[in-house]
């Protein structure tokens, strides 16, 4: 058994495989993907219509976007009532799904819970000592009901 193997047993074993089952973070593993009807995705461009969103249509809330034909996997939170922020959801760690704690105002791994990162992307807290990644960050614009989100590459 490896080093790795026997490490992700014994937190399994122990507590789960994420900070939330030993209650350092409510709901952390629970981040809900944004309905396909609210959401439209052209060339560099996924457009989302909040009021169709019932978790951005109120300041905490956050959803992911799944598009895994086209490699999209982006996190759009709202931390504040005329802020959004997009950002890819994989831990640039491990490639773990993050997810997004209002009351911390950061993104976590649910892997394990090891990396964090600021709303800009930034590394808050980084688990070894490779060279930390920052997450991407896309642009948000907001036009009434409706978000606006620039990701580069996007075909």
């Amino acid at each position: 058994m490896t080093r790795r193997q026997w490490l992700q047993a014994t937190a399994l074993s122990a507590c789960g495989s994420c900070a939330c089952m030993a209650g350092a973070l409510r709901d952390c593993c629970t981040l809900a993907e944004a309905a396909s009807d609210a959401v439209r995705i052209e060339p560099g461009l996924v457009v989302i219509d909040v009021a169709r969103v019932a978790e951005l249509d109120r300041t905490g809330g956050a959803v992911k976007i799944v598009d895994a034909a086209r490699k999209l996997q982006i996190l759009i939170a709202r931390p504040s009532k005329d802020r959004f922020v997009a950002l890819d959801q994989r831990c640039t760690h491990g490639g773990g799904p993050l997810t997004y704690v209002h009351r911390h105002k950061h993104l976590y791994c649910t892997c394990w819970g090891h990396a964090k990162f600021a709303l800009d992307g930034s590394v808050l807290r980084w688990p070894n000592s490779q060279q930390p990644r920052p997450l991407r960050v896309h642009t948000v614009e907001r036009r009434g009901r409706v978000l606006r989100v620039r990701v580069e590459g996007l075909t």
